[in-house]
């Protein structure tokens, strides 16, 4: 099977190479790059203009993106993007154009275009679309807007999740290590989770990454609850440091809440503490919810008193934190690994070419 891949950013090339490992033949248009080939995989420039890290900047040559599909003949499109971006739009004309069935993965969770004709072009890319997927399963509801559709859905994770190949438990905790890394903002629930802790009792150390306008005042919080003592504020973290932080947490809290504007797109900082064996307890917040699954602790938004009494059954039984950390990573390995999503992908097509057969 032969299949172009649209998309602002390319997916990682461990999941191009699982593609491959399954009979399919990956080809990957690449705004503003030369052509190359990676193994069985191949990439061809597209002329753009834009940035490809800003997917609304991004503006794709439809008449060379046509080209591009032509000589390829693949047997469908995977087109990666909001059905309002213009990768989304210029994918699905070359699609219509040359007949050629294409997958619509999206990837917000809220939002959406705006303008009478945003929205009519947005909804001609949506209702044109062979199949449906979404990064997370909240974008893809929110594509689907509550309705049912007939089409083939799934929800086809990103892919490239460092994930460790071997992995030891630590010894019984003593104390319990929490964590919470992000941006120190009011949708991360920092000041939620201060309140719950300031209500749980026996041995524990809470332990901060990140920095963020709200720092000076989370910090005079956690002197008024009396916490101090047991909470390590560790500022910025760079990214390379973050494998060996999570070799000595137990619990990784991500208490976030939802706003109009924003909701936890991905829960990438949730799986890759997930990875390392680190027991989750998360809000029910946009992608959070589906990446813990039944691996870990889901509370309501703004609870605090479920929030409490969720980090409060680790204090009680430290041990916990292994059995719950041990689960946690399965998920990550069964779901989010390379090879899993490139199943994920392959399934999909199958059935939308299935179905157009």
């Amino acid at each position: 099977m032969r299949v172009l891949i649209l998309s602002p950013t390319p997916p990682p090339r461990g999941v191009l190479r699982s593609l491959t490992s399954l009979g399919v033949e990956p080809i990957v248009a690449r705004a503003g790059a030369d052509g190359e080939t990676d193994g069985l995989v191949q990439y061809l420039r597209v002329s753009s203009r834009g940035d490809p890290e800003k997917p609304m900047d991004l503006r794709w040559s439809r008449r060379g993106l046509r080209a591009v599909v032509r000589d390829v003949g693949p047997a469908l499109l995977h087109v990666v993007g909001d059905p309002w971006t213009p990768t989304a739009e210029a994918g699905a004309a070359a699609a219509r154009a040359l007949k050629i069935p294409y997958v619509l993965v999206t990837t917000s969770s809220v939002g959406g275009p705006s303008g009478i004709a945003s929205r009519w072009q947005s909804d001609k890319v949506s209702a044109g679309a062979a199949g449906l997927a979404g990064t997370v399963r909240s974008a893809l509801d929110h594509q689907l807007g509550g309705a049912s559709t007939p089409r083939p859905t799934a929800v086809v994770p990103p892919g490239g999740l460092s994930i460790p190949a071997t992995w030891s438990p630590r010894p019984a905790p003593n104390p319990v290590v929490f964590a919470c890394v992000g941006r120190l903002v009011p949708e991360r629930g920092v000041d939620l989770l201060l309140d719950a802790l300031g209500a749980t009792f026996g041995d524990w150390l809470l332990r901060v990454v990140g920095t963020g306008p709200l720092h000076e005042a989370l910090e005079q919080q956690a002197q008024r609850l009396g916490l101090s003592a047991k909470t390590e504020w560790l500022g910025a973290m760079p990214r390379d440091q973050l494998p060996a932080f999570w070799n000595e947490v137990d619990v990784c809290l991500a208490p976030s809440r939802s706003t109009p504007e924003w909701v936890e797109p991905t829960g990438a900082v949730v799986l890759q503490a997930m990875a390392h064996g680190v027991a989750p307890v998360v809000s029910r917040c946009g992608a959070l919810p589906d990446v813990v699954a039944d691996s870990g602790l889901v509370v309501d938004e703004g609870d605090a008193a479920a929030l409490s009494r969720a980090v409060q059954g680790f204090v009680a039984d430290p041990m916990r934190s292994r059995t719950v950390g041990a689960s946690a990573r399965e998920r990550v390995l069964e779901q989010y690994g390379d090879g899993p999503v490139a199943e994920r992908m392959l399934l999909l097509w199958r059935r939308v070419l299935e179905k157009k057969s």
